[in-house]
């Protein structure tokens, strides 16, 4: 049976957006468009191990979702990180899970 109140919406944002970065090629790609700066969908696809398919797959979930941008630059799209959306994600993990600048560790028990 479905509750009748829905999540906190901090919650389901959180949720969405973690959702996004869900899978480990994801994560590399953000990694890598961090470290590299702004980058073609060719040189990704020349420094990780997932095909070009794969990686434009990848790469538009993560533009649908926000956590990259894209340019047109004459023949070729340019991906670079979206740095707003990983600060709301980290706050989002900071407020839902009540972690200060203390870095209070979560008790398991």
């Amino acid at each position: 049976m479905k509750k009748d109140s829905a999540f906190d919406t901090q919650v389901d944002h959180l949720a969405h957006l973690s959702k996004a970065i869900g899978h480990p090629a994801r994560i590399a790609i953000l990694l890598f468009l961090t470290e590299s700066g702004p980058s073609t969908c060719q040189a990704v696809v020349n420094k990780l191990p997932y095909s070009q398919s794969t990686v434009s797959g990848h790469l538009q979930k993560l533009k649908d979702e926000g956590f990259i941008k894209m340019k047109l630059h004459r023949t070729s799209s340019i991906y670079s990180v979206e740095k707003q959306t990983i600060t709301t994600l980290h706050k989002l993990v900071q407020s839902v899970f009540k972690l200060g600048p203390e870095k209070k560790q979560l008790s398991l028990f």
